[in-house]
């Protein structure tokens, strides 16, 4: 297929240098992948590699660090030999840390390909701990802990779209390895040179005899995540079940769900030989297409065999026992004594498909930039013709061989769901179809860009989406059976025993009231809680556990679904003593009703106030009184593309004056800089509003209630900086759904403000963006003293007491001891 690649700008993504053809009278040219700062794929310079393996000793490297974020180690070593080496490092993670710890590393003094840009180095999480079990008789997932021993671990893809260490072609000599803290502290105890890992092919045993060994899926004996919880569930096909109260029955496929997941399960084998691996599992995130996992030994991979073994999709819980390649049980020897078998999931039977649609990705949004570049950003004209054609040659060409892309990725993942598209994929069949279209009129594309990649369904949206469900690999286990050909596994439950155990669940259900308002001792102090039922039940752990065995004071925590009803309980005569998580704006509807108790009564409340800001308990004042803690801070931070940003040169603003310097370039680019007030439709409510303001010296109260300062001379200053942006500098007024998160993705906002949520969205739902944006401080504005003021407001969730509660000093005790 002949292609004319005709085009490249600043959002392309990690792609090799492109030449782009353009009129001599054009505007300006468009920046290529060199100078905005891109480097190559592992997998592309992998291929160019011509050394062969080092086979010799391992090789150390440097002395012993400790790095904080931002620090640097340089350590070096003499190579003996030209070859292929693997870096290994021996670590630990420092103490009370959840996520992993992460370096960038340069190879004297360059990065040889962009995964050295971030580099992961996860904790070992012990599963150590019993079941909670809660005041109705359920099990709840008790929380990992992190072990303190040093971990060693060679240098992988942190996608993990390839699996295994990654390859450093080394020559012989001197050399110098950096490494730069980004984030969380480490400490490195040893780095080594190693020769690469030969895994031997798949050699049959003989597996004969009786003996079976059978482990559940909850009782893992570790992770390499915090996250990776067992999980229980009403569900007759798991073992243990009961049908009245809630028990740990599986690894919860919620969370073993991510690439390079790994769970280790410890067994204890009886005697040395050969035998079989089979799982009770599972699978129904990707439809009619199977996620693959390693099955290691020991913390080793056995053979080639058991590298990227596939489960199959399964709805249901289902046994499945381990191939080899002949079809055959696949055999594993495992010595007597204490072992480890792990899971680790594995994506790079589909890192073909992440890297056909990462490139298409960035292709599009190349085209999209400079389609908006030629035609000014005036696109919606409909009685405007553009001769894209003489400014993008073969402009049909390239929409068509876009399309054959999507084809070709298609028919590659056939080949492992038995010829069945899966609805993973049937998305890169829509962007095919709509590729096509788009290629009969290609002239029309200015105004059809929203199809492009500018629109909720967009070619662009459904690429993104593609890759968040082949980023979905959540893998269920119920049971884990270590066996000989003799042993029989165990049976599941058949269809009446089913049956049976769904009718005796659903008439137990209606004596069910855990967790409810209805269900709780009236001689307990009440507290209604408005978040989902795993708060609520940890919560209530915690109480019962640390705060009633201290204190005496039994209580009962009940699930609020709707915080609009504390207002009729309230005036009922039913509301709890306490409400906890409630909206920061629902106090200031209460109190004004005297619903609620004033906090400053209590002795010790200065000393609880000042564990927060000031200015979060404004909501919650009235009439000099406080009627409301703070539980939970949201604030302003700023988001930006790095990549673009690397693109076009452009500095990270620090303050306003410095926004408004970068505006011009991403304006004439058909960007733009997103300030919150734009994702407030309708009404700007004051959130949105105030920062400015407070950082012009204005405010909302004076030194009485009574009183506002909105309309003083600094307020007034502060509310015309806001105007400004808008009216002046142009930025969009409204960002109607699905937002900035959207925008941001696809490269029209490449910068804004935003919250906590957004960081959320980002963090898991943009797998395309991994490690190309990042965070900042909220651009304010300078004093005259050129120091920049950040002031923004705050505030999302409080805790409240009834002035109806009969025991305010017990209600007190836990609003206090909550708020540590």
């Amino acid at each position: 297929m002949k292609r004319i690649l005709s085009f490249f700008i600043a959002s392309v993504l990690l792609a090799p240098a492109w030449v782009m053809p353009v009129r001599a009278d054009a505007e300006e040219t468009v920046l290529t992948a060199e100078s905005a700062g891109g480097l190559p794929s592992y997998a592309e310079v992998r291929r160019q590699y011509r050394m062969p393996a080092y086979r010799g000793e391992a090789v150390a490297v440097g002395a012993a660090a400790s790095l904080a974020p931002g620090d640097t180690l340089t350590v070096s070593a003499d190579v003996p030999e030209d070859g292929l080496y693997e870096i290994w490092i021996e670590y630990r993670n420092g103490g009370g840390q959840i996520l992993p710890a992460e370096l960038s590393m340069a190879i004297d003094g360059t990065q040889r390909f962009a995964e050295l840009r971030r580099l992961k180095f996860e904790s070992l999480w012990l599963n150590d701990r019993a079941a909670l079990i809660d005041r109705f008789g359920n099990e709840m997932p008790p929380g990992l802990s992190a072990s303190e021993a040093y971990l060693s671990k060679a240098l992988e893809d942190s996608s993990y779209r390839l699996s295994g260490p990654m390859l450093f072609e080394l020559a012989a000599g001197a050399r110098s390895f950096t490494f730069v803290s980004l984030d969380g502290a480490i400490e490195i105890s040893a780095i080594a040179l190693k020769a690469p890992a030969q895994v031997s092919g798949y050699q049959r045993g003989d597996a004969s005899g009786d003996i079976l060994l059978t482990y559940p899926g909850q009782a893992f004996a570790s992770a390499n995540h915090s996250s990776v919880r067992a999980g229980g569930e009403y569900n007759a096909l798991l073992r243990p079940y009961s049908a009245s109260n809630r028990v740990l029955n599986l690894l919860d496929d919620g969370s073993f769900s991510k690439a390079g997941s790994r769970v280790d399960y410890r067994i204890d084998v009886p005697e040395d030989g050969y035998y079989q691996l089979a799982f009770t599992y599972r699978q129904g995130a990707k439809s009619d297409f199977p996620v693959f996992c390693d099955i290691l030994i020991g913390g080793t991979l056995p053979s080639e065999a058991a590298r990227a073994v596939p489960f199959g999709f399964a709805r249901n819980f289902t046994q499945y026992t381990v191939p080899a390649p002949d079809g055959l049980p696949q055999t594993f020897f495992l010595e007597k004594g204490a072992r480890t078998v792990s899971l680790v999931i594995n994506a790079e039977p589909l890192a073909p498909i992440y890297a056909g649609v990462d490139k298409l990705f960035a292709e599009i949004n190349s085209l999209t930039t400079e389609i908006i570049r030629l035609t000014g950003g005036v696109t919606a004209d409909r009685y405007r013709d553009y001769k894209l054609s003489d400014y993008i040659p073969g402009l049909p060409e390239l929409l068509l061989g876009w399309a054959e892309e999507c084809d070709v990725m298609v028919e590659a993942s056939l080949a492992y769901s038995e010829g069945r598209l899966s609805s993973v994929f049937s998305s890169l069949n829509l962007c095919a179809d709509m590729l096509r279209k788009l290629a009969r009129k290609p002239e029309d594309l200015p105004r059809r860009l929203s199809e492009l990649s500018r629109g909720p369904s967009s070619i662009t949206r459904y690429l993104a989406q593609t890759i968040e469900d082949m980023d979905n690999h959540a893998l269920g286990i119920d049971l884990l059976h270590v066996y000989q050909s003799g042993a029989r596994l165990p049976k599941q439950p058949g269809f009446f025993t089913i049956l049976a155990e769904n009718v005796k669940r659903f008439f137990l259900s209606f004596g069910r009231k855990d967790y409810t308002a209805s269900g709780v001792n009236e001689a307990n102090l009440q507290v209604w809680m408005a978040r989902p039922r795993q708060y609520v039940e940890l919560l209530q752990n915690m109480i019962d556990t640390e705060f009633t065995p201290q204190t005496g004071i039994a209580v009962d925590v009940s699930i609020m679904p709707d915080q609009s009803k504390l207002a009729l309980a309230a005036a009922s005569g039913k509301a709890p003593d306490i409400a906890l998580s409630v909206g920061y704006v629902l106090p200031s509807y209460l109190n004004i009703r005297g619903a609620l108790l004033d906090l400053k009564q209590f002795e010790d409340f200065e000393g609880v106030a000042s564990r927060f800001p000031d200015g979060l308990f404004v909501p919650g004042i009235y009439e000099g009184g406080v009627y409301a803690l703070p539980e939970t801070i949201n604030f302003w931070v700023m988001f930006y593309r790095t990549d673009i940003f690397n693109a076009l040169g452009l500095p990270v603003p620090d303050s306003l004056d410095d926004v408004k310097a970068i505006l011009p370039e991403l304006q004439r680019r058909s960007m733009n800089f997103y300030y919150p007030t734009a994702g407030m439709i309708g009404m700007k409510i004051f959130p949105g509003t105030l920062p400015l303001i407070l950082q012009s010296g204005g405010g909302f109260f004076g030194d009485v209630i009574g009183s506002t300062t909105l309309d003083s001379d600094a307020s007034l200053a502060g509310f015309r900086e806001l105007t400004d942006l808008f009216t002046v500098f142009d930025m969009p007024v409204e960002v109607p759904a699905p937002g900035f998160y959207q925008q941001f993705r696809n490269g029209s906002l490449p910068i804004g403000i935003s919250d906590v949520a957004t960081y959320n969205l980002l963090m898991n739902s943009a797998p395309e963006l991994d490690g190309n944006w990042a965070v900042a401080p909220f651009p304010g504005l300078k004093d005259e003293n050129g120091n920049v003021l950040r002031y923004t407001t705050g505030g999302a969730e409080s805790g409240m007491i009834f002035s109806s509660t009969q025991r305010p000093d017990d209600a007190w005790k836990l609003l206090e001891w909550w708020s540590r």
